[in-house]
C-alpha cells in the first residue's frame, strides 16, 4: 500500500523508485540514484497494479487459513454424534457365572458413540465389574449362547470402509478382529453363531455389481454367508444367499436388513432371510422389517417367498438360527432401545421353511429378565430418570428365584 507503482515501468526494489525505464528495459545507471542498490536482474522490479500486488499475499494466506480450519475440524477437533441415542446396557446371560453387557456411551469417546462391553461378575457377595472392552462405534453384537464371548461387526470411516467382524473374550478380556473381503466390498451384518459356537456367522451383501431386478422394480442382492474362527481369525465362505433392495436410479438402491443362519440338518444347512425396511416414524411407531424371502441351501437356491408379514417398532434383524424340526428363528432389533427395561432383546419370529408360515414363539411365563444358567437367579436392569428427562443412574439387580 506504500508503493504503488504503474503497470509497464521498472522500480528501484529497495526504494521504489521510479527509473523511468520500461519494464524489462535496464536503466542507464547501475545503481538507484536514490538508495545506491544495484540495479542487476534482481535490483529492478516490474511495475504491478496494487490489487494482483495483495492478491499475491491475500490468495495463499487464505488458502492456509481454509487449510488449517480444515485439519483441525476433521482431525483433532474430531466431529460430535448429531444422533441422540442413549446409552443403554443390554445383559447376555452367560453359563460362566457372569453377564456381558454392552452400553453405547459418549463418555469413553466424546467424539462419537461407541460400543463398551463389561463383564459382571456374580458372587454371593454381589456384582463385580471385569474384563472392561472398548470398540469402535457400531452397536450390532451378538452374545454366544454361553456367554462367553461377543461378536460385532465393524465397518466406517475409521476402518476404511471395509467389513470387519470383531470379537470379545469374556474369560481372557481379549478380542480379535477379521477383514471379510477389501473395502467398499459391501456391507456387513453378524448373524450368531454355528450350532457348535466355534464360529461367528456374518452375511456380507456385496455391492459394486449389477443388480438383478424383478418384475415389481425390487432388486436381488448377491449375499455371502461367512464363518468368522476367533480362535485363528480363519474367514471362510460357507454359502451364498440372496437379498433385497428397493429404491433404484435416479435416488439409488436401499439394501433391506438381511441375515442367515448355518445349522446341521442336510436339507437346511444355510438359510438366507431377505427383509425391508418399511413405514415411517410418527413419535409412536418407528416403522417395521417387512419379511420377503428365504435362500435355503444357497448353491442349490431354494426360493421360499414370505407373505410380506411386517414386524413392527423395529428397525433390523439381530440374530438367527435353525430349530429342529425346520424352523428359522430370527430375533429383531428393537426400535425403541429398551424401553422397558424387565424385557431384554427384541421380539422373535419363528419362519417355516417349507411353507414359508410365519409364528410367534409362546411367552416364558414368570420371566421378567435374563435368567442365570442354573435358574437360581434372574437379572434385570432398571433404570433411574428422577433427575430430569435423561438416565441418571442404572442399576443392575440380582434376585434370587424361589422353588
Amino acid at each position: 500500500l506504500r508503493t504503488p507503482r504503474i503497470p509497464g515501468r521498472s522500480y528501484c526494489r529497495r526504494c521504489n523508485h521510479d527509473l523511468n525505464a520500461a519494464a524489462g528495459v535496464r536503466p542507464d545507471s547501475p545503481r538507484c540514484p536514490e538508495c545506491g542498490q544495484a540495479l542487476d536482474a534482481r535490483g529492478i522490479a516490474p511495475g504491478v497494479a496494487r490489487g494482483r500486488r495483495l492478491a499475491r499475499v491475500i490468495v495463499p494466506a487464505l488458502v492456509a487459513i481454509a487449510g488449517g480450519a480444515a485439519l483441525f475440524a476433521t482431525s483433532i477437533a474430531g466431529r460430535l454424534a448429531s444422533f441422540g441415542v442413549p446409552a443403554w446396557p443390554v445383559a447376555a446371560a452367560s453359563a460362566l457365572g457372569n453377564w456381558p453387557w454392552w452400553r453405547r456411551s459418549t463418555i469413553d469417546r466424546p467424539e462419537r458413540f461407541a460400543l463398551r462391553i463389561d463383564v459382571i461378575r456374580v458372587d454371593v457377595d454381589g456384582l463385580r465389574l471385569e474384563a472392561p472392552a472398548l470398540a469402535t462405534g457400531n452397536q450390532q453384537w451378538v452374545a454366544r449362547p454361553d456367554g462367553a464371548m461377543i461378536a460385532w461387526v465393524e465397518h466406517s470411516l475409521s476402518t476404511g470402509w471395509g467389513p470387519r467382524v470383531a470379537w470379545f473374550d469374556t474369560q481372557s478380556g481379549r478380542g480379535g478382529m477379521a477383514a471379510l473381503g477389501p473395502p467398499h466390498v459391501g456391507f456387513p451384518s453378524v448373524c450368531g453363531w454355528s450350532p457348535d459356537g466355534r464360529e461367528i456367522i456374518a452375511v456380507l451383501q456385496r455391492t459394486g455389481m449389477n443388480y438383478r431386478t424383478r418384475d415389481d422394480g425390487t432388486a436381488i442382492i448377491a449375499v455371502d454367508v461367512m464363518a468368522v474362527d476367533p480362535e485363528t481369525g480363519a474367514v471362510r465362505t460357507v454359502d451364498r444367499g440372496r437379498g433385497r433392495a428397493t429404491g433404484g436410479p435416479p435416488g439409488g438402491w436401499a439394501l433391506g436388513p438381511a441375515i442367515a443362519a448355518v445349522g446341521t440338518d442336510p436339507q437346511a444347512r444355510t438359510v438366507t432371510l431377505a427383509t425391508e425396511q418399511v413405514g415411517q416414524g410418527n413419535g409412536t411407531s418407528r416403522g417395521g422389517v417387512a419379511l420377503r424371502e428365504l435362500t435355503v441351501d444357497g448353491r442349490a437356491e431354494r426360493i421360499v417367498t414370505l407373505d410380506g408379514t411386517i414386524v413392527e417398532d423395529v428397525w433390523g434383524v439381530r440374530r438367527a438360527w435353525i430349530e429342529p424340526g425346520g424352523r428359522l428363528g430370527v430375533e429383531f432389533a428393537s426400535a425403541f432401545t429398551n424401553a422397558n427395561p424387565a424385557r431384554q432383546g427384541g421380539p422373535r419370529r419363528l419362519i417355516d421353511l417349507e411353507t414359508g408360515a410365519v409364528t410367534e414363539p409362546p411367552e416364558k411365563p414368570g420371566t421378567t429378565g435374563k435368567i442365570s444358567p442354573d435358574g437360581s437367579r434372574q437379572f434385570r436392569i432398571e433404570v433411574d430418570r428422577s433427575t430430569g428427562p435423561g438416565i441418571s443412574r442404572i442399576r443392575v439387580l440380582v434376585d434370587r428365584i424361589s422353588r
